[in-house]
């Protein structure tokens, strides 16, 4: 984990560092004066903040991921983060842990695993909620309900015994417990999975192949930017680029051909759009990303329209890839 002191005045509070030194494991220590707008993580982050900068990073953290700055307990968070008193937690690309430290070491989520994700397919917050209020009720479980950019619910909770797994999945059976790539790694094999990639860059596989095991589902994939590529390794038609462009259905139909032959997997996810922030047009404006998944019967492609910026379109694209293959393969959590 990277932990990164926001604020002129840090390194010289070393009482305060001590103390959450002793409640943290890390590898990197970074200090910065101001916090950046184009700060982008890269691995789990646990970002320090006092009252002078706390305001900042909030803001450019909720605009990162698309959210609102809203006041809850008196604190100003984005709108769908985990949040405690001084400390929130939201995902981008990887967990990322603000707290504001003042006079003590506020809780730290991004280091505390005792809480569960459960993330639910096919079913809106409202709907999903009326099913799981009686059984939070009955446990007395504490929970945050986000709207995930793949398009699904997750609810953020405190760790599931066996039997409550059980009674989530009796009502709602298309749910993952925990994280979903871990998921796919543990739960996909023998079969296996490819992906054909242009605005998103790799990201997925890159997402996928940070979990241990996952040579076991996935043999490699493909990124193909440019439509030379896109017809030399992938077979797709120049007729089609030419006719319909790079970012269409018909072309991401025939990405998911070429890479279910090429890689001989049982799955292929295919990703094609405009990232930005240049390259729109009216007809097709940056955010425009069409996705797919096949399998070796059947496909299917849809069309996104995504905000924010170019690292944030990519995410969401990648999410909602993967929501579409648990949705097409019915990978599903089983019942204890």
């Amino acid at each position: 984990m990277e932990v990164l002191f926001v604020g002129r005045d840090w390194k010289f509070k070393k009482d305060l560092k001590e103390e959450l030194f002793k409640h943290i494991d890390y590898n990197i220590i970074r200090y910065i004066d101001t916090f950046d707008i184009e700060f982008k993580p890269a691995q789990e982050t646990l970002i320090v903040t006092n009252k002078k900068t706390y305001p900042l990073v909030a803001r450019i953290l909720a605009n990162l991921t698309g959210q609102q700055l809203v006041v809850k307990d008196d604190f100003l968070i984005p709108e769908n983060a985990k949040y405690t008193k001084n400390s929130f937690l939201i995902d981008f690309i990887y967990p990322i842990n603000v707290i504001l430290l003042e006079d003590k070491v506020p809780e730290i989520f991004i280091i505390t695993p005792e809480y569960e994700s459960i993330n639910i397919f096919k079913f809106d917050k409202d709907t999903a909620m009326m099913f799981l209020e009686p059984i939070f009720n009955a446990h007395k479980l504490n929970y945050t309900v986000i709207e995930n950019e793949g398009g699904f619910v997750e609810i953020i909770t405190e760790s599931l015994e066996d039997i409550v797994k059980k009674e989530i999945l009796n009502v709602l059976p298309t749910v993952i417990f925990g994280d979903i790539f871990e998921h796919i790694v543990n739960n996909l094999p023998p079969k296996k999975i490819t992906f054909a990639e242009s605005c998103t860059g790799g990201l997925i596989a890159s997402s996928l192949t940070k979990i241990s095991g996952s040579s076991n589902c996935f043999d490699g994939s493909v990124v193909t930017y440019a439509n030379r590529i896109k017809h030399e390794w992938l077979g797709v038609e120049e007729l089609t680029l030419e006719k319909y462009g790079a970012v269409s259905e018909q072309t991401v139909k025939e990405m998911l051909l070429g890479a279910i032959e090429i890689s001989k997997a049982d799955y292929a996810l295919a990703v094609s759009g405009i990232a930005g922030p240049t390259g729109g047009t009216p007809a097709k404006p940056v955010g425009t990303v069409f996705i797919g998944v096949a399998d070796r019967k059947t496909l299917k492609v849809e069309e996104f329209h995504f905000k924010g910026d170019r690292n944030y379109i990519q995410y969401q694209a990648m999410m909602n890839a993967i929501r579409m293959f648990i949705n097409f393969s019915g990978l599903y959590s089983k019942i204890p």
